[in-house]
């Protein structure tokens, strides 16, 4: 299915929120000191949002390019195989 389902309670909820969001940006617009602190709260909030989504895409990316780089499981510290030799796979310990 392409376009999720909403239901009409979660639309009335969103537009009541965002009404009331709006409705203390345009009174800190008008003037009201407390408004004007919550609009820049709410306007922190988001950016620090956008911010963590934007650094968890960069990760995300440099994950993708790093699992196409090499095997996964290899410390990026181990020393480089000799040329010709070829590692061995480390067994796996077995607790009993």
């Amino acid at each position: 299915m392409l376009i999720p389902q909403f239901s009409i309670r979660w639309l009335f909820a969103i537009t009541a929120v965002a009404a009331v969001i709006f409705s203390i940006v345009a009174l800190g617009v008008r003037g009201n000191h407390w408004a004007a602190a919550v609009s820049a709260g709410l306007l922190a909030l988001a950016v620090l949002v956008i911010l963590y989504g934007l650094l968890f895409f960069i990760v995300w990316l440099f994950s993708v390019a790093m699992a196409r780089r090499g095997p996964r499981g290899v410390s990026p510290f181990a020393p480089a195989p000799a040329a010709g030799k070829t590692e061995t796979p480390a067994t796996p310990i077995v607790l009993e």
